[in-house]
């Protein structure tokens, strides 16, 4: 019997050039399949949130209002708020719910198409209230770092869906 155990030298360079390959190969991979679970992560976030705004409408009898940026941005938004205006006169107060929101890590909403142009006020029968002539909703299409796009949509009965 030979007293050597182990590796030598050479497999073990073997070894860590095989695995360098490997990865080499998968990190790309996975850096495509991040980047689509971000998307989808944004989109089921705006989806509960949109739904939330008007059960919150419903629930407490009063007006919610969705806000997509800071006005007037239509595009590469970043966050959004919830008001609870309990009071319907369109201000936040300090007494009011304000639920401040940021999109998921490397996720934007790259165009906001509402009626009014940057917002969703729910009413509390949970319809959205047209402030402008012309229906209400509209379309939210947000995308990742590598420009995917996903698209929801908000009905004038204030539904979110996926088209």
């Amino acid at each position: 019997m030979s007293g050597t155990r182990g590796f030598s030298l050479i497999e073990l360079l073997v070894a860590l050039v095989v695995a360098g390959v490997v990865l080499l190969i998968a990190m790309p991979g996975f850096g495509r399949f991040r980047a689509t679970m971000s998307l989808k992560q944004a989109n089921a976030q705006l989806l509960q949130d949109v739904r939330r705004a008007r059960q919150l409408s419903v629930t407490r009898r009063a007006p919610v209002v969705v806000r997509f940026g800071a006005p007037p941005a239509v595009s590469n938004i970043t966050s959004y708020t919830i008001h609870v205006d309990t009071n319907a006169d369109g201000l936040v107060q300090g007494s009011e719910m304000v639920t401040v929101r940021n999109m998921p890590n490397g996720t934007r909403l790259s165009a906001v198409s509402l009626t009014p142009t940057d917002s969703l006020r729910f009413e509390p029968s949970g319809l959205l209230l047209p402030v402008t002539v012309g229906s209400p909703g509209g379309r939210l299409t947000f995308a990742n770092r590598l420009n995917r796009l996903d698209t929801l949509m908000v009905s004038a009965a204030g539904v979110c869906y996926r088209p």
